[in-house]
């Protein structure tokens, strides 16, 4: 798995096993996307993408990739009708493509129909949670376990109440439809992390977070309540993450 881009600026993540590959969001250019798979040489012979959700940092790049990657498109039906994206095909709540099963979680956020992925592989679990006002703890057994968890630490809650934004925009930000802040991240990996899980922390705000403000407050958090988790990484917007092998 490597995340390509994390941020406001766009989104998109890869899971590929040699065979097949799955791309979640497509926030992003052509040509970053493929720049980005020949840098980490990323092999497969056929791909899919799924969308969390229409805003344009996570599906802008979507018009181009569908003529240019030869691949299948699966948008939520109600995204789907959002985005008036025809060359897709409406996914239900769970998809099977090569050996990959994948299941969408419903998120709360100010879109649609927003969504998390569970994906599954041959006894991997990769889950990501990136865009949402705060985690689906109904969905916490299901998740608890994965080797990978990608969620989101959009912000600091004292930076972004000191910060330069208005206050509409903040009141958007901390709400229930919003993003969830490093605290919420942190409360939520104290229920659903475990010794083999790799831990990415994503969609960091620039103004409102910083990578170690993130990294120190959910590593604290986790380690002061002897929660076992196998590693912390900060998903960056121009660098993404490295890749995991699972």
């Amino acid at each position: 798995m490597n995340i390509i881009s994390s941020g406001s600026k766009g989104n998109s993540t890869i899971i590929w096993d040699g065979e097949d590959a799955i791309v979640i969001d497509f926030g992003i250019s052509m040509k970053r996307f493929n720049n980005r798979i020949q840098e980490i040489d990323a092999q497969f012979s056929n791909i899919s993408v799924v969308i969390t959700h229409e805003h344009g940092d996570h599906a802008s790049g979507l018009p181009v990739a569908s003529r240019r990657l030869k691949g299948d498109i699966y948008l939520r039906e109600k995204t789907r009708n959002a985005m008036k994206f025809d060359r897709s095909y409406v996914m239900g709540d769970d998809l099977c493509v090569g050996n990959f099963y994948i299941r969408a979680i419903p998120v709360s956020h100010d879109a649609v129909d927003p969504v998390g992925y569970i994906v599954e592989h041959k006894g991997r679990k990769i889950s990501t949670f990136s865009d949402l006002g705060y985690f689906p703890m109904k969905y916490a057994d299901e998740v608890a376990g994965s080797n990978i968890i990608a969620i989101e630490a959009n912000h600091d809650t004292e930076m972004l109440r000191t910060g330069p934004y208005s206050e509409h925009l903040k009141r958007r930000i901390s709400s229930d439809y919003g993003h969830m802040s490093n605290e919420q991240a942190a409360l939520a990996l104290e229920q659903i992390s475990g010794e083999n899980t790799n831990i990415v922390l994503i969609h960091l705000s620039d103004e409102n977070n910083t990578p170690e403000i993130a990294y120190k407050h959910v590593r604290d958090h986790l380690v002061n309540r002897d929660i076992k988790f196998r590693s912390i990484e900060c998903a960056k917007q121009v660098y993404g993450s490295p890749v995991f092998e699972v």
